[in-house]
């Protein structure tokens, strides 16, 4: 019974990939991907291979994994496509958010979201499998602990002045506040492992390099442009779930879409059925294809 109502959401996808692929007269490239990992860019790489398109949908929802598989998708998707419309049905983070870099227009729903472009470090447990833990959390981390420790020191330095009645030197003032927040903020530095942070900020600067090189060369974005733009998604945001939304891909300065009528019920179903099959799929679906099928099952 679970595997016939599996294919019936198969099916179910299939015709909705079909019609929206009639509806906008493009082929459409599906990658829904669970993680982002090399034997990905290998079947990639076979279901391109000898295509060339004037212009390609590309329907991607992915949590995200290794941002150097996704870098290698992106360059793919370039080099068979003159331009590709990047399509986010539910979701794209992560190193999906990486991908999204390289379309000349990101096409969302209300509810679609893009992440921050942190990259994912695997965490391994003595016994268990190995799990995947953000970089920019870690990250996050350490800034507050800083953050934490200068308010220490401000509020140290004020309250030691208001009751001497700023009758003590400034610098003298400060070096007892400095003192103070050493004491209190020290159990929480010693509690930071300095190996980690430093795997969490070169992570950091990998997924930034990549997302600069994208735009640069494939988006003709000028260097300045590009590297604040990804560095504000690569830091500027609180945690890894934060939702990059359309408003928030405007304001950085990308072309964005937000689907209408018809293609906009189309595409939020496609994400409903995406998300209730959580299965892998890279397929490419032309449009003289799918008429053909429609021909032959009217025979």
């Amino acid at each position: 019974m679970t595997d016939i109502k599996l294919q019936q959401k198969e099916v179910n996808l299939d015709t909705l990939i079909r019609s929206l692929v009639l509806e906008r007269h493009k082929s459409a490239l599906l990658l829904s991907i669970s993680n982002i990992i090399p034997p990905v860019v290998a079947t990639l790489n076979e279901r391109l291979e000898g295509k060339n398109f004037q212009e390609l949908d590309v329907i991607l929802h992915t949590p995200g994994g290794y941002i150097e598989s996704a870098y290698k998708i992106a360059k793919l998707l370039r080099k068979h496509a003159k331009k590709i419309n990047v399509i986010v049905p539910s979701y794209a983070k992560s190193a999906g958010t990486l991908i999204c870099l390289c379309a000349d227009k990101l096409i969302l729903t209300t509810t679609s979201e893009l992440g921050p472009l942190d990259v994912q470090i695997p965490e391994h447990q003595e016994g268990d499998i190995d799990t995947y833990k953000s970089a920019l959390n870690g990250y996050k981390a350490l800034e507050q602990v800083q953050n934490h420790a200068i308010e220490n020191m401000d509020v140290a330095t004020m309250l030691i002045l208001r009751r001497t009645g700023n009758k003590m030197k400034l610098h003298d003032a400060i070096k007892l506040a400095i003192e103070f927040s050493g004491n209190t903020s020290g159990c929480l530095y010693n509690q930071i492992n300095p190996k980690m942070i430093s795997e969490y900020a070169r992570a950091l600067e990998i997924g930034e390099r990549y997302g600069v090189k994208i735009l640069e060369k494939y988006m003709g974005w000028e260097h300045e442009k590009a590297t604040k733009v990804v560095r504000n998604l690569v830091y500027n945001y609180p945690s890894h779930e934060f939702i990059i939304d359309i408003e928030e891909l405007t304001d950085l300065d990308f072309i964005v879409e937000e689907s209408q009528g018809i293609e906009e019920k189309l595409i939020e179903t496609i994400g409903l059925s995406l998300e209730a099959l959580n299965a892998d799929r890279v397929e490419l679906i032309e449009p003289a294809i799918v008429v053909q099928k429609k021909l032959e099952m009217k025979k």
